[in-house]
Order: C-alpha cells, then sequence, then structure tokens
C-alpha cells in the first residue's frame, strides 16, 4: 500500500508542477470529468473455452493542457477510481470486484473549429492504469498500459468554458481492453 500512496504522490506533485508551467505559458486549460469505461479480458486455457470477464469503471479525471495552435493541443490526464465495481464472467456475477486505483497518461489532441462552438478532435497517446480485483478476500493488483486513441468533441458555453464528450480506447494490452466515454468540463486560462 505504501508503494500506491508514494506513486500517487509522485504523480500529483508533476501534475502540480506542470500546471504551474503551463499556466505561465498561456492558452492553457484545466478539466475536470467523470469517465464510464468497460474493462474487458478474454482468458484461453488449452483444452477448455475461453472465459470473457467484464466490468464497469467508474472514475473522476483532471486533465491539464495547452494549446499550441488552433489547431493541436497536448495535455496530460490523472484518473482516480470511484469504488469497486461487479466483475461478470460470461455474464454473470459470481462476487468479484474491480476498481481502478489510480490511471494517467499523456496525450496530443488534433482538431478543427465549426461553427462558433463545436470542436471535433482526435486525440492519440499513452495511457497507464492501476487495476486491482478482490474475490472472496483475496486481492490480485496489476498495472497495464498501452496506446490510446479516440474521439471526441469540446463545446463552447462560455469564453472561458467548454463542455466535452470523448470516446477513448485507453489500452488493450496483455488481453486486458479498457475504454469508453467521459463527460467533462474545462476552463482556458
Amino acid at each position: 500500500m505504501l508503494q500506491n500512496n508514494q506513486s500517487l504522490k509522485m504523480i500529483t506533485a508533476s501534475m502540480a508542477l506542470t500546471a504551474s508551467c503551463v499556466a505561465y505559458s498561456g492558452d492553457a486549460y484545466i478539466a475536470a470529468s467523470l469517465g464510464f469505461m468497460d474493462y474487458e479480458e478474454t482468458v484461453e486455457v488449452s483444452g477448455f473455452p475461453p472465459v470473457k470477464f467484464d466490468s464497469s469503471i467508474n472514475s473522476l479525471n483532471v486533465r491539464l493542457g495547452k494549446n499550441y495552435t488552433e489547431y493541436f493541443s497536448a495535455e496530460m490526464r490523472l484518473g482516480l477510481g470511484l469504488g469497486d465495481d461487479p466483475v461478470k464472467v460470461d455474464g454473470e456475477e459470481f462476487g468479484a470486484n474491480l476498481e481502478m486505483r489510480e490511471m494517467y497518461g499523456v496525450y496530443a489532441r488534433g482538431g478543427m473549429q465549426l461553427e462558433e462552438r463545436f470542436y471535433p478532435y482526435v486525440i492519440v497517446g499513452y495511457s497507464q492504469a492501476k487495476l486491482e480485483g478482490s474475490v472472496i478476500g483475496f486481492e490480485i493488483d496489476g498495472d497495464f498500459g498501452g496506446v490510446s486513441y479516440g474521439l471526441g468533441i469540446d463545446v463552447d458555453i462560455n469564453n472561458d468554458v467548454k463542455g466535452s464528450i470523448e470516446y477513448m480506447s485507453y489500452f488493450d494490452s496483455v488481453g486486458v481492453e479498457v475504454a469508453g466515454f467521459t463527460l467533462g468540463l474545462s476552463k482556458s486560462f
């Protein structure tokens, strides 16, 4: 547990330092969002049919970014899970839970202003997550990461505030796939 707290403190300190640097560089933004993701894993054992594990993961996310041009921005994100969610095996619950402890990543966004209020974009980067599962008193955790990609749209609410909806495939590594939607608000400064 100490190692998890140390990692979280280092990530938070890094994001705070980056935020202060971004704030002084202009064209910066900060955002908060709720994530609604799906976890899927298929386990294959020789001589047996494949077994599919799936769960929903909810998270609270913060992102810091900078617009370098009208068409390009870069950002960092940190997400924390919002509790345990039941795991289903081949569609049936069996008493196991899954929780996302933390997720972070770096991304590049490219998009174009449409009309006056809409900014659709594509996003690509790298995400890393720590997932923790529990079943009958036993806990298992693991770190997963990989290339992330997705698309979204920012909608201007006023001069400095935007709403957003985004779909992202966070990673698909070693048979574990995490993907889903986020809804958020951002403020430019």
